[in-house]
């Protein structure tokens, strides 16, 4: 098993959707790839943000705006 943080690495600003730089969220896996690099774990990625902050990142689960770090 191996826990990662998923942090907001640049700012997003969209009607509805306000992203700041350093949110993160904990995510657990049993595979040692980076999360953000598997789509199957997009969908609990932005499930995790929408429990812990109530809103949904939807386009911006990606190495673009998030940076992973093993914990």
């Amino acid at each position: 098993m191996s826990l990662w943080k998923i942090s907001v690495k640049h700012k997003v600003n969209k009607v509805g959707l306000r992203l700041e730089v350093g949110m993160s969220v904990e995510f657990v896996t049993s595979s040692t790839l980076n999360p953000l690099s598997q789509s199957k774990n997009i969908p609990q990625i932005r499930q995790l943000f929408e429990s812990k902050y109530g809103i949904d990142p939807e386009h911006y689960v990606n190495t673009g705006y998030m940076e992973s770090e093993r914990l």
